[in-house]
């Protein structure tokens, strides 16, 4: 065998080497990545976390509390997803989460705390492709969360998922999502809503006019808890303290109507269909409201943070870890004393 043969075998068997190492290089890095995105970084102090069933903060020892019943109540900017939508849109096009509140109910305490969640909130959301298959977590707006999917059980389970991580990964059982075709049905089958308006919404109704106190009926309803862009400052925290409005005034309704009676919200959530993805039954949703309407119900608690502009122009909201870490303290553990 000649020396140019020779050298020419030398040289094949080289680069065969050379890129056995680099395809293994890039199978290694890519199973790195997976394994990086199989699940979001830790968050916060490591003592918050759903398996510490006790813990000790600042001196106080805690316990977590136990058979708590946790419900997510989402508000989704969009009707239902369109069979016109082009098929490589529709696992991009859930719509986005634009009220987000989370009901936990303690059967022991016979309580009910509330944690209200700003849609601007930055936490880890699962992402996907056009077909439909995950592409890892990337940190963004929580309202997101629903985008990705199919805008129904699959959807409510990427923002379950976002909400339960923000809560150093708590466990959320259930959720009920709601369109925006049900926020007017909801209203009227309540007698309507009555707010006192501290914004003014005459360019969209006539009658929704600054300082009026109103019972909101039909549309109105949308356009009160909705509207942002047009009205007064023009930030989803102005429309937040609208929303709290309207939610409290609501509770209160709901909270008379069912007292009056045990199946008014079996009717409410047969009106409601058309516009609901939950994962729980009409019969569970009867139990829960029925049990509970006696309980001692505490106002929403918020988280504090800090709004700010992201690098494309959007609003984000950055959670302050102390009272992020409150809240979860006063909802879902108590004091040892």
């Amino acid at each position: 065998m000649s020396r140019k043969s020779r050298l020419r075998k030398r040289d094949i068997l080289v680069i065969t080497i050379v890129v056995l190492l680099v395809l293994t290089g890039v199978f290694l890095g890519a199973q790195w990545l997976d394994d990086r995105n199989a699940k979001p970084e830790p968050r916060g102090d490591y003592r918050l976390r759903y398996e510490d069933q006790q813990l000790t903060v600042n001196g106080q020892t805690y316990r977590q509390r136990s058979n708590l019943i946790t419900i997510l109540f989402m508000g989704i900017d969009q009707e239902d997803v369109s069979e016109s939508t082009p098929a490589y849109l529709r696992y991009l096009s859930g719509g986005q989460a634009d009220f987000l509140r989370l009901m936990v109910i303690d059967p022991l305490e016979k309580t009910i705390a509330q944690i209200e969640i700003d849609r601007d909130t930055m936490t880890p959301i699962t992402m996907l492709n056009t077909l439909g298959e995950k592409l890892g977590y990337r940190t963004a707006q929580i309202c997101l969360s629903h985008s990705y999917g199919d805008g129904k059980e699959q959807s409510c389970g990427y923002t379950v998922e976002a909400v339960s991580n923000l809560l150093y990964n708590l466990p959320i059982k259930y959720y009920v999502a709601m369109n925006l075709g049900g926020i007017s049905t909801l209203n009227d089958m309540l007698g309507g809503v009555t707010v006192t308006l501290e914004d003014d919404f005459s360019h969209i109704d006539p009658a929704m006019t600054k300082g009026t106190t109103l019972t909101l009926v039909g549309k109105q309803a949308e356009t009160f808890v909705r509207s942002r862009m047009t009205v007064g400052v023009g930030t989803n925290e102005a429309r937040m303290a609208r929303q709290r409005q309207y939610v409290s005034q609501m509770m209160e309704l709901l909270h008379q109507k069912v007292q009056e009676s045990s199946d008014y919200v079996g009717s409410l959530f047969d009106s409601l269909a058309p516009h609901l993805c939950t994962n729980m039954s009409r019969a569970q949703l009867m139990n829960e409201a029925w049990a509970a309407r006696n309980y001692t119900r505490f106002p929403a608690q918020t988280v504090g943070g800090v709004h700010q502009e992201g690098d494309y122009g959007y609003i984000q909201f950055l959670p302050d870890e102390a009272s992020l870490e409150q809240v979860i303290l006063d909802v879902f553990y108590q004091k040892v004393k």
